[in-house]
């Protein structure tokens, strides 16, 4: 089977793959969508109130490019 070629740098990303791949590592937050007027998906997480995330003492990228690694097609890994 030839692989199926595109332009995209890791694929086609979606907001709702992200969304449920994505887990704090510092609270049990609740993770979800909303989906604007424009039709554009947002990743919508309700951290715990005592979260260094949430709060701001700690960076969200971490868990962030976890989540979004996860949803990288194996075409696109080495």
């Amino acid at each position: 089977m030839d692989p199926e070629r595109t332009d995209l740098l890791v694929g086609n990303v979606s907001a709702r793959l992200v969304a449920a791949a994505y887990e704090c590592g510092h609270c049990t937050s609740e993770i979800g969508t909303r989906t604007d007027d424009t039709g554009i998906v947002h990743l919508v997480v309700a951290h715990d109130d005592d979260c260094p995330v949430l709060n701001g003492t700690l960076s969200a990228v971490p868990d962030a490019l976890r989540a979004m690694a996860s949803t990288v097609p194996d075409t696109f890994r080495p």
